[in-house]
């Protein structure tokens, strides 16, 4: 009776920013035999729990963002027949809806036995690849409700980086390094995501302004543009508008904004027959 008061009293007190977590994975049959699967199946348990139980924002504990990781699996490094010590491997991680990453030539110490725990003040190569990611993933949703709040969380993805770089397992931080800063300083992306969202949230309210809505449409627009003007495809940006194509056309379709549709037919050449759709 004790030990269920005190589970209960643990998850009201304790709220993970990760909702589901799916982990999938696959490995190279020539280099990983089927009888060290196993050795898979526990480590994607181990980040599975990671990222269950650790708390990364003391602030926003309700935050239940889902996300997909899919591993893949090249080497497990063996010092004998049962003794390992690193894993080799590429990873896609996802929130399923517009972020999304991947890193390849990963190599984590890993062994039979191995624990981690959320620990923000110094560097381990294993729990702080996947903070980096998890700080990444909390940013860009709080970006959502409100202009720069993931601020904060994207700049504890760049300490991880400091702290890498100045470690012993400095391969392929600098290049996260990049891309961090790529997204924190991508002001005019982060406006138009915040915009975007701001937009879907009317659409669910119970008194639609429709002047306000294309209002705050037409920023977003002009967010697109700015992109477009300073960095001209970009990436990120093209990635975000993919991931709610529909959406915005939707919207543009709605407030008659066929200079939204005009721009993104030349801008988004993969989703064009989408957006020419709407123009008929």
């Amino acid at each position: 009776m004790v030990k269920k008061i005190l589970q209960i009293l643990l998850l009201s007190i304790i709220y993970p920013q990760f909702g589901d977590v799916d982990i999938s994975y696959e490995y190279n049959p020539r280099m990983i035999k089927d009888s060290k699967v196993y050795i898979l199946e526990d480590f994607n348990q181990l980040i599975k729990n990671y990222y269950n139980i650790s708390t990364f924002s003391s602030e926003y504990n309700d935050l239940n963002i889902p996300i997909k990781i899919h591993i893949i699996y090249e080497k497990i490094h063996f010092n004998g027949e049962n003794d390992f010590n690193k894993i080799s491997c590429q990873l896609f991680l996802t929130n399923q809806t517009d972020q999304y990453y991947f890193s390849k030539n990963i190599t984590f110490p890993y062994f039979k036995g191995k624990t981690i725990y959320h620990n923000p003040t110094f560097f381990d190569p294993l729990s702080s690849f996947f903070d980096y990611y998890a700080y990444l993933f909390i940013g860009g949703e709080l970006d959502s409700y409100e202009l720069f709040l993931g601020g904060p969380y994207y700049q504890k993805s760049l300490n991880i980086c400091n702290m890498a770089i100045d470690s012993g397992y400095s391969s392929n931080w600098s290049t996260f390094e990049d891309d961090i800063k790529n997204i924190k300083n991508n002001e005019e992306l982060r406006k138009a995501r915040y915009n975007f969202y701001f937009c879907l949230d009317m659409m669910n309210s119970k008194e639609l302004n429709i002047e306000y809505l294309k209002n705050n449409m037409t920023i977003f627009l002009d967010n697109i543009k700015s992109i477009y003007n300073k960095f001209g495809y970009d990436k990120s940006t093209l990635k975000f508008i993919n991931a709610f194509h529909i959406e915005i056309a939707d919207l543009f379709h709605l407030l008659n904004m066929e200079d939204g549709l005009n721009f993104l037919v030349n801008f988004d050449s993969k989703n064009k027959t989408i957006y020419e759709s709407y123009m008929k």
